[in-house]
């Protein structure tokens, strides 16, 4: 039976990176918003194309639609976002921020801002460019290559 050891994978340490930041961005919002994860992502998207559909807002912030309606009603219910009808299809609802939840947008990007300084540390403009376009590179290739690959 062939092994493979994943864990000095790059892929790995991509996928540990970005928990390791999403823990930290999380726990500060919750430390000084009171905010989950999901809750200020939402707000972020809404706050750049307010008025989506609930469609729209999962794909936006990359949750599955039926995760995102019980953070939606809890937002809802804390005054953060309203559900509104769409004009163009009554069978849906549009998701838009409240004055309560844009009063905060500057208190989130205030975080992230923060956060980033903290955990590019050491790193030059360059390097973090670089890093940037190394991503971008292997997830397009990723997801050109979605399906094709066969069985060996």
């Amino acid at each position: 039976m062939r092994k493979l050891d994943v864990s000095g994978s790059l892929g790995m340490q991509v996928f540990l990176t970005s928990k390791s930041l999403e823990r930290l961005a999380e726990a500060e919002m919750k430390n000084r918003l009171s905010l989950t994860g999901s809750m200020w992502k939402v707000i972020l998207a809404l706050n750049l194309r307010d008025g989506l559909s609930q469609k729209e807002l999962a794909e936006k912030i990359y949750v599955d639609g039926s995760t995102l309606v019980p953070i939606i009603d809890r937002m809802e219910r804390s005054r953060l976002l309203e559900r509104r009808p769409d004009p163009k299809d009554r069978r849906n609802n549009r998701i838009f921020l409240t004055k309560k939840s844009e009063s905060i947008v500057d208190s989130i990007v205030e975080i992230i801002l923060a956060v980033r300084k903290a955990i590019y540390k050491g790193l030059s403009n360059e390097e973090i460019e670089s890093s940037r376009i190394i991503l971008k590179k292997i997830m397009h290739n990723a997801d050109s290559t979605t399906n094709k690959i066969t069985s060996y």
